[in-house]
């Protein structure tokens, strides 16, 4: 594992994944990428015009400015810790920004906050997590925050869960973990779905089915895939290739 990649957008919950980002850097050394995909604000022609029109290119360019240099801080702050850091803003979709930097840094794990998505505004909402889970050629580690932006579970993994599913395999289970276990000295259990939810881990990993979408999982889950939506354990998702 030599780079990381992690999207941010400067809100809680992606702040809140920090500390996840921080502890796998320094267990595995990798480099970390940071991304903060920009998304201009657009006019809306509709609508009659009010005083200058040139007010709202002000505040878009001030508004991208302010992301730059808040980027740039991130990248001072955590090379000031030690850790190696590169920093990337682009403008485009969030989903996709995150999918093409990933490949361009050749990403071994991408590291994403997810908020609360209890209810269906809130899973629509956090489609880009999903979309990436889903699309993303590496593992994507999805951190679980309360609502105000508080990371759920302590950065630590001492003990690692695997989900066994059908179409689980013994050297799916050591491949998927052995660096893992190694990097932290972690204890493996592999459990299956009726033991899991109530698993004391500090660390879920699972495989996605390329049957199904990330996304449909979290609208018609199955046992296992609905951990995702509400576990309060960050958990590690590899997508097996279609």
């Amino acid at each position: 594992m030599t780079n990381l990649l992690f999207p941010t957008d400067f809100s809680n919950y992606t702040s809140a994944a920090l500390d996840w980002v921080r502890l796998f850097a320094r267990k595995t050394g990798a480099t970390v990428t940071l991304l903060h995909m920009y998304q201009p604000m657009l006019p809306d022609t509709t609508l009659p015009t009010v005083g200058d029109p040139g007010l709202g290119v002000m505040a878009s360019m001030e508004i991208e400015d302010i992301s730059r240099k808040r980027l740039n801080e991130l990248a001072t702050e955590l090379q000031a810790e030690g850790l190696s850091v590169t920093a990337e803003w682009r403008i485009g979709s969030v989903d996709d920004g995150i999918l093409e930097v990933a490949r361009e840094y050749s990403a071994d794990l991408i590291i994403m906050g997810r908020s609360d998505l209890s209810t269906f505004f809130d899973r629509l909402a956090g489609s880009a997590v999903t979309d990436v889970a889903d699309e993303a050629v590496c593992p994507v580690l999805i951190v679980p925050t309360t609502p105000e932006g508080q990371s759920i579970r302590p950065a630590q993994v001492h003990t690692i869960a695997y989900a066994m599913q059908a179409q689980t395999t013994q050297s799916m289970v050591t491949a998927q973990t052995e660096l893992l276990v190694d990097a932290f000295n972690a204890k493996l259990e592999v459990l299956t779905e009726d033991k899991l939810e109530h698993a004391h881990a500090d660390l879920i990993v699972m495989q996605l089915s390329p049957k199904a979408g990330f996304l449909d999982n979290l609208f018609h889950p199955n046992h296992t895939t609905a951990l995702i939506k509400k576990s309060d354990v960050p958990v590690l998702v590899y997508h097996e290739k279609k």
